[in-house]
């Protein structure tokens, strides 16, 4: 008769299944655990991108309402956006101005015109996007890229830069939660186009300066289209306006939100 431990030497199968049901399971549990670790977050984030897309997407819409206002001067215009949990109100205010360009001191000198406003501004976890004068703009922390071209307009000798000046003219500066927010852009009564002008009378440079927090996504823009960046810091970009004479046809727009 074999000794019994000597019976088990040749056959280790039990052994093997044991093992190998071992590493099946830690394959699974770890499989399991990355997936809720790394995946659900990644989903949410992919999730929080693609709403503030959506919310972009309404500011093209929003964008050319506000066009039409200030080409066709209608009187009001409204555009849907579904906040999904973010905020949408007016933003920190931005200066555009246009003048005469001292190349030694590296500022506008003498004689300019300039228009302040407030642009509206979303803004939730998943990145901001707003509007200004035109320009849709988004951006996550400081950093900021414009989604739709410049409405500035250069011909031979002259340039027109147009300001769509905005303006919260309601009892609540600021909507926010998962509603869907109407957002209405109404031309004040009563007032005319403010439209100032800037000549080059002994060889000036004449250039365009945008004071703004979101002066990064200007400048990408600017240099995209050809326009030549005189000066740039964190919060102002100067470009030049090779032109004799420059218009600044300002529209004001007042906000409400419904």
């Amino acid at each position: 008769m074999i000794p019994w431990p000597t019976a088990l030497d040749g056959d280790r199968r039990a052994v093997s299944e044991t093992l190998g049901y071992i590493l099946v399971f830690s394959i699974v549990v770890m499989t399991i655990t990355t997936a809720t670790v790394f995946g659900f977050g990644g989903l949410e984030n992919r999730q929080a991108a693609e709403q503030v897309t959506n919310v972009e997407r309404a500011f093209d819409v929003m964008a050319d309402n506000f066009q039409d206002i200030r080409r066709y001067e209608d009187h009001s215009r409204a555009t849907e956006i579904r906040l999904a949990g973010g905020t949408i109100g007016a933003g920190d205010p931005v200066t555009i101005t246009v003048g005469q360009w001292n190349e030694t001191s590296q500022q506008l000198d003498g004689e300019t015109r300039d228009v302040t406003f407030r642009p509206l501004v979303f803004r939730s976890d998943g990145g901001e996007v707003a509007y200004e004068s035109g320009v849709v703009f988004r951006g996550s922390g400081s950093d900021s890229a414009a989604r739709s071209s410049l409405p500035f307009v250069v011909s031979e000798d002259t340039a027109l830069v147009p300001v769509t000046a905005t303006s919260i003219r309601s009892s609540t500066t600021a909507v926010g939660g998962d509603r869907t927010a109407l957002i209405v852009g109404e031309r004040p009564s009563r007032t005319r186009l403010a439209n100032q002008t800037i000549r080059d009378e002994n060889g000036e440079t004449l250039a365009v300066q945008i004071d703004s927090p979101r002066a990064a996504g200007w400048e990408r823009q600017l240099d995209a289209e050809g326009y030549e960046i005189l000066n740039s810091t964190d919060q102002s970009v100067t470009a030049e306006l090779d032109v004799e004479k420059v218009r600044l046809p300002v529209t004001n727009i007042n906000i409400r939100f419904n």
